[in-house]
């Protein structure tokens, strides 16, 4: 009886300090940075492409400073980045870049929703345009508020008017996705930064108007 009593104090004990360890190693998670990815939209706005952290999720934007000893990545370009440790709840949420590592300088067309377009179109208005590239019939029948339409089969003869700056920040959809699609592999061929697919109205469960007025 002895010898299993010992053996079970011996288990207890060893649980113990299992569970210490496991609880210190926590503790000191909590100093240690958020590792995401995501595309530099503006400024200093980032558009997670991905994450594995609850309090900062992929379609999220936030604000980063960025220290001296941490360069600011180009516009338009995919990172990895070292944030944190601690979130500041505002909006967008804001943090502080630790460490940049670029992936591709340019991100291409990077797909997103219709909440991440409608967040980036509210934070960042002055040099983001939402555009609707199907045909005009078809925006007048409905589309949604504040997109202005530049059909496709036109699309690379007039975007050049519209939007001068190629630095900023463009959001295209269609009815589906189909011709967003499109829209964003011609508007890289004209060298535009930062480009958003937000594919088909038909996903979009928010109102629309109707006209030919955005």
């Amino acid at each position: 009886m002895g010898t299993k009593i010992r053996f079970i104090i011996a288990i207890v004990i060893g649980l113990s300090l299992l569970f210490a360890a496991c609880s210190q190693k926590e503790s000191g998670n909590k100093d240690e940075p958020i590792h995401v990815k995501g595309i530099l939209l503006s400024g200093n706005t980032i558009l997670i492409t991905e994450s594995k952290e609850l309090q900062l999720q992929k379609g999220e934007l936030i604000s980063l400073s960025f220290p001296s000893n941490v360069e600011l990545p180009p516009v338009g370009s995919h990172s990895k980045y070292d944030v944190g440790p601690t979130i500041r709840e505002s909006w967008p949420l804001q943090g502080d870049a630790k460490a940049v590592e670029v992936i591709r300088e340019y991100a291409g067309t990077t797909v997103i929703d219709f909440t991440t377009a409608e967040a980036i179109l509210q934070h960042l208005p002055d040099n983001s345009h939402f555009i609707d590239v199907r045909t005009p019939e078809e925006y007048e029948e409905e589309h949604i508020s504040g997109a202005i339409n530049i059909p496709l089969n036109v699309l690379d003869s007039e975007i050049l008017d519209t939007v001068t700056d190629k630095s900023d920040i463009i959001i295209v959809y269609c009815r589906s996705g189909n011709r967003s699609n499109t829209a964003g592999k011609q508007l890289e061929s004209l060298g535009y930064k930062v480009i958003l697919d937000a594919g088909g109205i038909i996903d979009y469960s928010g109102e629309t108007v109707t006209g030919s007025e955005p």
